[in-house]
């Protein structure tokens, strides 16, 4: 991943609470662990700031013309230590995208997909 893409990555997740540790890109997957400030506190991922997330990389999707077009996260609490990971893969975002996917259905399978 090139140094702009990520620190707009970095600067987005920093606006969530979320503190970006690494990110690759591989094919058309980007794969980023982050520290969660809220999950640490609660000690689980909130749903909420998945979303927030997940509409970060739709946005950079949109406007930064990004390959990458699966996101797979692994989230830690704020000493590092694994909580649990989520994903959002491309043929979602091309559903949501085409209309041929409503965003509650989205969101359903971005949810389901979280792994403590």
């Amino acid at each position: 991943m090139d140094e702009d893409r990520e620190f707009a990555l970095e600067s987005r997740l920093t606006n969530h609470g979320c503190y970006l540790r690494e990110v690759a890109e591989s094919g058309d997957t980007c794969h980023l662990t982050y520290q969660s400030a809220a999950a640490d506190q609660h000690g689980e991922i909130p749903q909420q700031q998945v979303g927030d997330i997940v509409n970060v990389f739709r946005k950079l999707f949109a406007d930064a013309g990004w390959s990458v077009r699966s996101v797979e996260a692994t989230v830690t609490d704020l000493d590092d230590e694994p909580l649990g990971s989520w994903r959002a893969e491309q043929e979602w975002f091309d559903a949501l995208a085409d209309g041929t996917m409503t965003e509650v259905e989205f969101s359903r399978r971005v949810v389901d997909s979280l792994e403590p």
